[in-house]
Formats: structure tokens, C-alpha cells, sequence
């Protein structure tokens, strides 16, 4: 008797139950990193290094204090003695003091009392002597360490798709392997007695099968299935039956072509059932591919497509092919020409590749950074492409964008680092992208509409954050009251003060303009040391880190004896650390973002932060907290 299809499911409904059935047959397996790429991130990774471990130089050259090579030109050269040589892999024991200089290997660390390297190519050496025929800016061809990520930063989260950029991460934190899901195994058959193989000879009645191939590229061609060529079958039910019960242990998933639809040969649905699989549902509300039907065992399942190439096609992208992502959270991409957010200049006889992402204008942002940096391309949805044949790219300009993940954004942060606030993203959204631009990077990033969020703590006239409310642009976005967090002084001796560092002649590590304990350090050195000081009588003054893990780590390491930065880092690096101020991390939220359900989770994520104060200390949480100031 033939089938007849009673009660058809919509294709919304089909995506979701096999999406249940493919999420149900994931496995978790451990594979090495040379082996990871392409596979689906099992857990959350998180560094277990600094990278880079130490502050090192980015060229050949000669490591020095920048003071001593002040107005060096190609006339008039400045004459350092050499001191000695930096051997990569090896740990300097010499200083740089005064007008000395040591030779330095790229990628070798860099010496106490250095803090720049000149290019050997702007150097010439005689004996013991070098000239200098250019001078160099404090932290010039340096990459400092933890300035790419810190210890306990996140290299991969869970249900990401583990990229080339994945494992340089996770090999440049130590990290030989990963827990990952399996790629599903799918077997495809293809039924019917008058199907040929292609490479084979046809006859009257007969054609070639191409539903086979169609499926495995398609397939394939997500990342997320490894699929087998399982041959043809015919419309015989004992073969029907012993192939069956051969596979289907054998493979997660069997997919066949032909013999679903209520026809007299149509032997599947009904060899299925007397085996004793479950029919998940026989039939979908779309045209073509109305016959499609799916049925579970216990460690697999099958489904049955349509032997017409266009209905089978149908069905395989717009159900099966998405319902296979969605298990497994990995939404479809595509390429486009994205606009750029602000102007660029081309690089003369070159193509200039950034890695970007997607910003919430929909602009390419450029993620600009230092060159030796991983986590540029980990962050980045992909690259834009500056090329050479014109002098810049104007604002709002479209250039070619080149995906690289395949994961969704829900949350874009631009602004201040602070490790609390990540937990708190990453509490609200698995799919966020943070970037660290500092205070004054996140409110331009704000009021021009690329980030959803930033993190600011910038002190203006004694009042932290809130004179951002009374400029023309706050329409734009609200304020909300974040957390507080004591900053201070941290040291290996106790230093407290912009005079014992003077008084001690010890070495302080700045940072960088932008940032809002910059702000701070300006107004602490004033307030100490008068208005007319001179801040470059500081030792270290020009020594510019570019986080506070940087700065805590630079002191720690001993390259450096003291430096201004908050109380968690002091904390869990072991440093002594004495207050100067409590001051407040407030968000900036643009409004669109704050209405949105993404934008509330975040919010009410804010609100719950006071639940880590036992694993941040030096942090301070108001009753106000995630409440709109105004």
C-alpha cells in the first residue's frame, strides 16, 4: 500500500528538528593543533601566556635611550659605544646607560635602560663605536610584552570555528591541543535502478547520477561534515535492507536520493520503520521538495531527499545545509564591497591588507596594530584591500572584503581595556568582538556609530567621565554607570610617588596617549610636581605601554621599576601597589544598542558583575550600577 503524506511539516520546522538530531550526534574529541584547523571549538581557551613573554625588538639594530640619539642626521651622526650583543632566545643581562647602545637581533629582548631600537640600516659600525644617522621615539620598533594578549585573555571561544588564526594563538600562548566536536560522518547513496555513475556508459532510459556529488561539494564545503561516496541502490528491498543495516552505525548521518515520494518502488520509509527507525516527519510544505522525509535511530539518523536534482537541491540549502550550521552555531557568510569608516592612506607600489571587522555602521573598521601582532587576524571578521593605484581611500570609499570567520557578531566593544568588562561581554553574548582603543578611542568609535559599546574612564577637571553628557553628540548614546577600580602605583620596592622616582632615579613605565590613566598620570605628575615641570626629566616618560597588564608585567619582568596601574594586575602578579584614587569605568552604549535584546542582555550582565568581586579585587561596585546617568 503506498504512503500517503497526512500531516506535512513547514520547512522552519523540518530546519529545527533536524538541527535537534545533528546537535544530538556531536562528539567531542581531542585533536592537536596541527590538526584543529576547520573543527568546532568543543570549550573556551584562555592564554596561558603573555605573548609577547617579554618586551623585544621588531628589527635588526641597536638597542638604546632615545635621549642620546636626540637630532642624529645623516650630516651630523651621533657616536654611541657598543656594549655588547642581544642574542635571540637569550635573556639580556647588560644596561644601556647614557650613550650606549648593544646590538639587538629582531625578535631578542630587550635590555634594562633601553627604550628604542635604531635600525641597523641608519647605523655604521667601527669596532666597538657606532655612528647614528637617525633618531628614534621612545618605544620605536618595539613590541612590548603582553601587548598583543595577557595571561587568562581568551584565545577561542566554544562553538567557534577554529581558524589558522585560532592556532597561531594558541601555539604563540603554549597550547598544544584543543577539545573540538567531531566533524559529522555522512554517508550519501543514491536509489533508483536507472542511475549511472558518471565515467560510466548510459542506455536508453538511464542517466547519470548527480545528486551524489551535488551534496558531498555542498556539504563539504561548510567545514562542519566529512562525507563518503556510499554508491548506488536499487530499487530492491533486501539490498535496500542489508545496506541499511550495514551504515548505519557506521556513519551519523545517511543521506539518499530518490525513492521518498508514494510511489510503488518507494521502499525506504517503509524498510526505515521495520528496522526500527523513528520517522521524525515524512513530507515538507515546500515546492519543490515536498517528499523529503527523516527518520532517527539510535546512534544516526536518515534522511531521504528527492531524486529531482532542483527539488533535492532545494531542500539542501535552505534546510538541511542550514540546519547543520545552526547545530552547530555556524552561520553562513558572504562576501561583499564594504565602505571604509574613515580615510586611508595606500602604500605606494603596494597593496595594503588590514584585517577589519564589521563595524556597527557596517563599515570595514581597520584593526591597526603592531606588526608582529596575532591577534589583529583573531579579532578580525577579515581584510580589506588598500591598493596602490591611487594615493588614499576617502571616507565612505568601498573597498574589497575578504571574510576570514565564519562567526556572528552580537556585540562590538571599541574602548578602554579592563578585564571585569570582558567578563561582564562575554557573560552577555558568545559572539562579541573586543577591542581595546583606550578611553578616547572608544568615544570616537561611539560618536561615529561603529561601536555598540565602549569603556571609558576619562578624568577631566577633577570629574571622571560624565562631561561627555554636555557635548552636542551624546544624542547619540547614553551613559551607563559602570564599576569602580583603584589605580595606583605598582612596584617591586614600594615606590608611591613621581618624586621617589625622580629622588631613586628609577625607571617608570608611561602609557599611552589616548588612554584614560594617561589622563591620570598627567594630572598626578601636575598636582606633585607643579605645572612647570618638565615631564621628560622622568626616566621612562616616553616608555608608552599600551594596556595595564603591560605596565604590571614590564614591572614585574624588572625592566621596569615602577608604573601606574590598577590593583587587580598588582594582585595577581605578586607586586606591591599603593593608591592614588579610586576612579569610575563608565559605559557608553549607543541607543539603538541599549533597546536592542542584545543590548539589554549586556545591561542586565552589568548588573550581576558585583557576583566576581571575590576574583577582581581592587574593584568597587555602586548600587547604581548599569543604571543611565544623566
Amino acid at each position: 500500500m503506498a504512503k500517503v503524506f497526512h500531516v506535512l511539516v513547514k520547512p522552519g520546522n523540518a530546519q529545527k528538528i533536524l538541527a535537534n538530531e545533528f546537535d544530538r550526534l556531536k562528539k567531542v574529541i581531542i585533536k592537536s593543533i596541527s590538526e584543529a584547523s576547520g573543527y568546532v571549538s568543543a570549550e573556551d581557551v584562555d592564554s596561558v601566556e603573555d605573548v609577547p613573554p617579554f618586551d623585544r625588538s621588531e628589527v635588526d639594530g641597536y638597542a638604546v635611550d632615545h635621549k642620546w640619539v636626540e637630532g642624529s642626521e645623516e650630516d651630523s651622526p651621533t657616536e654611541l659605544e657598543v656594549v655588547g650583543e642581544i642574542e635571540i632566545g637569550k635573556y639580556p643581562k647588560l644596561e644601556i646607560k647614557g650613550a650606549k647602545a648593544a646590538y639587538i637581533s629582531t625578535g631578542s629582548a630587550l635590555p634594562r635602560g633601553a627604550d628604542s631600537v635604531v635600525m641597523v640600516e641608519y647605523t655604521s659600525r667601527a669596532g666597538n663605536y657606532i655612528k647614528i644617522f637617525r633618531s628614534v621615539v621612545p618605544g620605536e620598533n618595539i613590541a612590548h610584552a603582553g601587548s598583543d594578549f595577557f595571561v587568562s585573555e581568551p584565545l577561542l571561544r566554544k562553538n567557534g570555528i577554529v581558524s589558522s588564526e585560532n592556532i597561531a594563538l594558541l601555539a604563540s600562548s603554549g597550547i598544544s591541543s584543543v577539545r573540538v566536536f567531531d566533524k559529522l560522518k555522512i554517508g550519501i547513496v543514491s536509489t533508483g535502478n536507472e542511475l549511472v555513475s558518471p565515467g560510466g556508459k548510459i542506455k536508453q532510459g538511464e542517466i547519470y547520477d548527480s545528486n551524489a556529488y551535488y551534496f558531498k561539494s555542498m556539504l563539504e564545503g561548510t567545514g562542519l561534515v566529512e562525507c563518503s561516496l556510499l554508491g548506488i541502490l536499487p530499487d530492491d528491498r533486501i539490498k535496500t535492507e542489508d545496506f541499511i543495516n550495514g551504515n548505519k552505525d557506521r556513519y551519523d548521518v545517511l543521506i539518499s536520493s530518490g525513492s521518498t515520494s508514494a510511489g510503488f518502488h518507494d521502499l525506504l520509509y517503509k524498510v526505515i520503520e521495520d528496522l526500527g527507525g523513528k520517522m521524525l516527519f515524512h513530507g515538507i510544505s515546500i515546492k519543490p521538495g515536498k517528499p523529503t522525509f527523516a527518520a532517527a535511530f539510535e546512534t544516526s539518523i536518515f534522511l531521504g531527499m528527492p531524486g529531482f536534482p532542483l527539488s533535492a537541491g532545494s531542500v539542501m540549502r535552505y534546510i538541511v545545509v542550514p540546519a547543520i550550521q545552526s547545530a552547530f552555531e555556524f552561520p553562513e557568510v558572504k562576501s561583499r564591497l564594504v565602505a571604509l569608516p574613515f580615510r586611508i592612506n595606500s602604500e605606494r607600489g603596494k597593496d595594503l591588507v588590514l584585517p577589519a571587522i564589521i563595524s556597527g555602521s557596517k563599515r570595514a573598521y581597520p584593526i591597526f596594530g603592531e606588526s608582529g601582532s596575532i591577534s589583529r587576524l583573531a579579532y578580525a571578521d577579515g581584510f580589506i584591500v588598500i591598493g596602490s593605484g591611487k594615493s588614499y581611500y576617502e571616507t565612505g570609499e568601498k573597498v574589497p572584503f575578504f571574510p576570514l570567520s565564519h562567526t556572528k557578531r552580537e556585540i562590538l566593544f571599541i574602548g578602554s581595556n579592563d578585564p571585569l568588562m570582558e567578563r561582564v561581554i562575554l557573560d552577555a553574548s558568545r559572539y562579541p568582538t573586543i577591542i581595546n582603543a583606550g578611553s578616547w578611542g572608544g568615544v570616537d568609535a561611539i560618536r561615529a556609530g561603529e561601536a555598540d559599546v565602549s569603556g571609558v574612564h576619562l578624568l577631566k577637571n577633577g570629574e571622571y567621565n560624565t562631561f561627555l553628557l554636555r557635548e552636542e553628540d551624546q544624542r547619540k548614546y547614553l551613559m551607563l554607570r559602570g564599576f569602580s577600580r583603584t589605580q595606583g602605583w605598582v612596584s617591586r620596592s614600594g615606590v608611591s610617588s613621581f618624586s621617589k622616582v625622580l629622588r631613586g632615579n628609577l625607571t617608570f613605565v608611561n602609557r599611552n596617549k589616548g588612554s584614560g590613566t594617561r589622563d591620570l598620570i598627567e594630572t598626578e605628575i601636575e598636582r606633585e610636581l607643579g605645572h612647570s615641570f618638565e615631564n621628560e626629566n622622568i626616566k621612562g616618560y616616553y616608555w608608552e605601554a599600551k594596556s595595564h597588564a603591560a605596565v604590571a608585567r614590564a614591572v614585574q619582568q624588572g625592566r621596569a621599576d615602577a608604573g601606574i596601574s590598577i590593583q587587580f594586575y598588582a594582585t595577581i602578579l605578586g607586586l606591591k601597589f599603593h593608591k592614588i584614587r579610586d576612579e569610575n569605568y563608565d559605559i557608553l552604549i549607543q541607543r539603538d544598542f541599549f533597546n536592542s535584546k542584545r543590548g539589554k542582555k549586556l545591561v542586565l550582565e552589568l548588573k550581576k558583575a558585583k557576583k566576581y568581586s571575590m576574583d577582581f579585587p581592587g574593584y568597587l561596585f555602586p548600587q547604581n550600577i548599569g543604571d543611565t546617568i544623566s
